[in-house]
């Protein structure tokens, strides 16, 4: 078992692991590899999208199929999405593509984002294009009837799409992206998935046993107190401690 510092030294412990896991090493053994691989912003965009989508379970497994996905894209997701044909993922047997997800929710999430790119150069513009819809409640309209994506007014913490959002909009990070610069990080919430969620118990952080909105939205407030600008860097302390330190949860 990991003996964590004191209870009154638990602030400055986590300021201490975000800047020890926010590192470029990070990188390789995380999902958010896929994006990183291109410097358009379309191409970004979309290959980070569609990896959130696909970011539940194990890490390991999560990188193969996200690696599968984008040797069927190739070069460019942009140029794939523009060209509409998704036949390979058009399987009306409904086979699953990865766990619950099938290949005909990969083929809806395609079409969704051939007209959106269609219409629009980016995805970032249809986001805020209502200044008074969050980016999250944006995306969840725009995607929440494909099939695992979480649909407007539930009571989802919505982990992937915070993680997506964190991916996009963190600035001067070694790790997240931040090529949407419209969206202000003060507003990102951390993306609520187990290792967050049993790190936040353990340390008193919340004493929720449901990883819904409102635990999100505590383990929120929390952050605010330590990184008021970019409360979602609290990720890089809770989960980049839990995955590298697993013996803390034995």
């Amino acid at each position: 078992m990991v003996i964590l510092q004191p209870v009154m030294n638990i602030r400055e412990q986590l300021i201490e692991w975000a800047d020890k896991y926010e590192d470029t090493e990070f990188i390789k053994n995380d999902p958010i590899q896929f994006p990183h691989r291109f410097t358009g912003k379309q191409d970004v965009e979309i290959s980070a999208l569609l990896t959130a989508y696909l970011a539940f379970g194990r890490r390991a497994q999560i990188i193969k199929k996200v690696d599968e996905l984008h040797a069927i894209m190739g070069y460019s997701p942009h140029t794939y999405i523009l060209k509409g044909d998704f036949s390979y993922f058009r399987r009306a047997d409904k086979r699953k593509f990865y766990r619950f997800i099938a290949y005909t929710d990969i083929y809806e999430l395609l079409s969704i984002l051939c007209d959106c790119y269609t219409q629009f150069n980016d995805l970032e513009t249809i986001v805020i294009s209502n200044k008074l819809v969050p980016p999250v409640e944006a995306l969840q309209k725009l995607f929440g009837h494909v099939h695992y994506f979480p649909s407007p007014n539930s009571t989802s913490a919505c982990k992937r799409i915070n993680m997506f959002l964190r991916w996009m909009c963190r600035q001067d990070s070694c790790v997240d992206l931040g090529i949407w610069k419209s969206v202000d990080p003060s507003k990102l919430s951390i993306p609520l998935d187990t290792h967050v969620h049993k790190m936040s118990i353990r340390l008193g952080i919340t004493k929720r046993k449901n990883a819904d909105k409102v635990t999100s939205m505590e383990i929120d407030r929390y952050f605010k107190g330590i990184f008021p600008d970019d409360p979602s860097r609290g990720d890089f302390s809770l989960f980049g401690y839990a995955v590298n330190n697993p013996e803390y949860f034995d």
